[in-house]
């Protein structure tokens, strides 16, 4: 599994214009770092926690049905 990068995600702040993960939010990986995908700024995104809860939530019931 690949590690995250506290570095990366200061990049991807930057690249924004941010400081810091705006209250609510919080950082996605586009492509899961389980699934292949990278720790770097292009393939992170902002998604509100919901979104992220949601998102994850499909992801991971994707995963187990693949696997079973």
């Amino acid at each position: 599994m690949v590690k995250r990068s506290y570095q990366n995600k200061k990049e991807f702040l930057k690249l924004h214009n941010l400081t810091h993960t705006p209250k609510g939010y919080e950082i996605d990986h586009i492509i899961p770092l389980s699934q292949g995908g990278t720790d770097c700024p292009d393939n992170m995104q902002l998604l509100t926690i919901a979104e992220h809860r949601k998102k994850t939530a499909c992801e991971a019931k994707s995963k187990s049905t693949k696997t079973n």
